[in-house]
């Protein structure tokens, strides 16, 4: 019975942890929806701000390699990543800032 327990419990907070760092948008300062879907042009006009970092590498989608860019953005003290494939936003994903 304690196993049953432990491993209910186990799952319970491995899926809270995870489930609090992935987004399907996000609400910029100006108060504008950036979602998954976007583009690059309306991710970025939406933020309106310079990103705090920018990261691109090459990744395999099936038989095609495609480039992939993070863009790195602080937002209300969230840090938020947003990944970009063809020009468009497939991820998002954030982590709160320490204070």
């Amino acid at each position: 019975m304690f196993r049953i327990f432990t491993l209910i419990l186990t799952l319970l907070l491995s899926n809270t942890v995870f489930a609090g760092t992935a987004a399907s948008s996000v609400r910029t300062d100006s108060g504008q929806i950036v979602s998954v879907g976007d583009s690059l042009t309306e991710m970025s006009s939406r933020i309106n701000q310079s990103p705090v970092s920018m990261n691109s590498y090459e990744t395999k989608e099936g038989e095609t390699t495609v480039t992939v860019s993070d863009y790195t953005y602080d937002i209300d003290n969230i840090r938020y990543t947003f990944t970009i494939i063809n020009n468009q936003v497939k991820k998002i994903e954030w982590t709160r800032k320490d204070i």
